[in-house]
């Protein structure tokens, strides 16, 4: 092997080391990301129209998409838009909404949204390194700021605890 390929295998390894930790959370984000895309996919139009403990099916999966795009941003710093993708300011996250009649968003729509979010989170870790990962992304100054890590595995366990609910319905409704 010549001087070229030595340093060139010197150089991926040093990409790889720099980002091992940060493909592992994509990896997991990803993979949590992806099962929210098959939930919606699979569940039938009867149970994504239907309300479950007085909050609509489809409700419930656009409070998690909605979510994972408010923390999952390309610029915390930046007062200009952030969505994915804008939906009418009638249609809230909040689960304990007093009413939710002649709301609803499809599953055609939903997978767009997802789809819009899958391409920014891609962006989002393509810039991302594991020296990053520490460092407050929000509130930097503060003593509460969030760090990348806390954001990324926030989300994670939000979609899997909202997965695991959902998947639940769609079992009971067989």
């Amino acid at each position: 092997m010549g001087t070229a390929a030595f340093l060139k295998a010197d150089k991926e390894k040093e990409d790889y080391m720099n980002r091992a930790i940060t493909e592992a959370l994509r990896g997991q984000f990803n993979s949590t990301l992806h099962m929210a895309e098959v939930l919606v996919d699979v569940c039938p139009d009867r149970v994504w129209e239907t309300s479950y403990n007085e909050v609509p099916f489809w409700q419930q999966v656009f409070h998690v998409v909605w979510f994972i795009d408010f923390w999952m941003r390309e610029d915390y710093e930046c007062d200009g838009e952030w969505r994915s993708m804008l939906f009418d300011d009638a249609y809230t996250t909040d689960l304990y909404a007093a009413s939710y009649d002649g709301l609803l968003i499809s599953r055609k729509d939903m997978r767009q949204y997802l789809k819009a979010i899958r391409e920014k989170t891609a962006r989002i870790f393509d810039r991302l390194w594991d020296g990053l990962l520490g460092e407050a992304a929000v509130d930097p100054g503060s003593l509460y700021g969030y760090t990348y890590t806390d954001i990324i595995t926030g989300q994670i366990r939000h979609i899997m605890y909202n997965i695991g609910y959902l998947n639940g319905i769609l079992r009971e409704q067989g």
